[in-house]
């Protein structure tokens, strides 16, 4: 495996990543949206910058500053996700442009064995040196061996990763797929498109092509990595899509608020969460409900949302925390915003939020979970259900004197948890972009 150059302390994106760094441990970004930007502005500037001569060099750099960003704050599970995504799609722009330049290599000579390019994810079996004269020797059948996946293999391979993993557009492929053409490869990503009985893949020479029987036929390895150095343009344009999608979340959620909210509903939210207040304008637009804001103390985001939302002319009133559970029964749905979506269903939110989810249970009121899918992390809180929250400072519960919210005397030990963590089976539904 090839390792990954350490960045040098005085290198740029060394000092970007220590800031970022810095700035989770201090809680200086705020949101899992602003982190998840942050990051892809980390990783586009190293792919834009860095100094690397193979793909795996480049994954190896991205993995590096992902690792730092985990250990600085494990919390924000938005900056491992998008670490994931983008380590995704170079592997999936890679393995495009190895099947473009596999279906354009020319034929070996027959007794050359094929040696493909180290792929991140695919690499050549044990007997990938073995000689023809060997073979013979050894009555193998050199034939039956096949290195590397097939063309058409490879094809369907990425085009189903495309579809099913990174959901990209026919045509963002076709984008990626006319700067291959400018690498002067002959086939392009858009090719992973066509129809496979009009021959993406052109017929195979008898006795020269992988699966016709004859011998293998062989990539100049170095060549294809001189070629993939270009691979670069592709790159960032796949982080700048990841990135317009991050910017869109809110409106992209906010599309089927009207398939979720009825007329003359009241609806209780807490906190302000941009994808909540974007989701109930929209709204608001077809359909005329009343909101209720708890103030969520002792941050009191709900005072800037509850002023949002009346600045748009929909009815609000604004209550203290205490009177969520006596106002539930004239409450028709619980909407509420999610900081991360964890494997099991269950999430973290705002502090307050598992109080008013478990008072929503208790009155058989459906809980509706807005967030983007950026948010969903492949993690599981194997601890107890309050032993996953964060804690910040106390100083918005004992206020600017001390004295303030049962604080500031001797033997009082004050909590201001930052999240809870809600269980699955509190949750209803989940509503995020497409």
């Amino acid at each position: 495996m090839v390792s990954a150059p350490a960045m040098r302390p005085n290198d740029p994106n060394a000092r970007l990543t220590e800031a970022l760094c810095t700035s989770l441990r201090r809680r200086q970004i705020v949101g899992s949206l602003n982190v998840a930007l942050a990051t892809a502005a980390v990783v586009q500037n190293i792919v834009r910058s860095a100094r690397y001569s193979t793909i795996d060099e480049l994954l190896g750099l991205i993995k590096m500053v992902g690792r730092k960003l985990i250990d600085a704050n494990p919390k924000e599970l938005a900056a491992a996700n998008i670490i994931r995504r983008i380590l995704r799609l170079i592997r999936e722009e890679y393995r495009a442009a190895a099947a473009a330049h596999i279906t354009s290599a020319p034929p070996s000579a027959p007794e050359t064995p094929y040696l493909g390019p180290s792929t991140p994810g695919l690499s050549a079996p044990h007997n990938h040196y073995l000689s023809t004269t060997n073979a013979v020797n050894a009555n193998i059948n050199v034939n039956d061996f096949q290195f590397f996946p097939s063309p058409a293999q490879l094809s369907r391979q990425t085009s189903l990763s495309n579809f099913v993993a990174m959901r990209h557009s026919r045509a963002q492929l076709e984008r990626s797929g006319s700067l291959v053409d400018n690498m002067s490869f002959s086939a392009s990503t858009s090719s992973l498109f066509a129809s496979p009985t009009k021959g993406i893949i052109p017929p195979e020479t008898p006795g020269v092509g992988v699966g016709t029987g004859g011998p293998l036929s062989r990539m100049d390895s170095d060549e294809f990595m001189r070629h993939s150095a270009r691979l670069k343009p592709v790159l960032i344009q796949a982080i700048d899509e990841v990135v317009g999608e991050l910017e869109t979340t809110h409106e992209d959620v906010a599309k089927g608020a009207r398939e979720h909210i009825h007329s003359s509903e009241i609806i209780l939210t807490m906190g302000h969460s941009k994808t909540v207040e974007a989701f109930l304008k929209q709204a608001y637009r077809d359909r005329k409900f009343t909101v209720v804001v708890a103030e969520s103390a002792p941050s009191y985001l709900g005072h800037s949302l509850a002023t949002s939302l009346s600045s748009s002319g929909i009815p609000t009133i604004l209550i203290p925390d205490s009177s969520i559970h006596a106002l539930l029964p004239r409450v028709t749905k619980v909407i509420l915003g999610a900081h991360s979506v964890l494997a099991n269903g269950g999430l973290f939110a705002l502090s307050g939020s598992l109080a008013c989810a478990l008072a929503a249970k208790s009155h058989s009121k459906p809980v509706v979970i807005t967030t983007g899918q950026f948010k969903f992390a492949p993690a599981w809180n194997l601890y107890h259900e309050y032993g996953a929250v964060d804690f910040q400072s106390p100083g918005n519960v004992l206020g600017t004197n001390g004295n303030g919210g049962g604080g500031g005397k001797e033997g009082v030990e004050v909590v201001d948890p930052y999240f809870d963590y809600i269980r699955p089976d509190l949750v209803n539904l989940f509503v995020t972009n497409e």
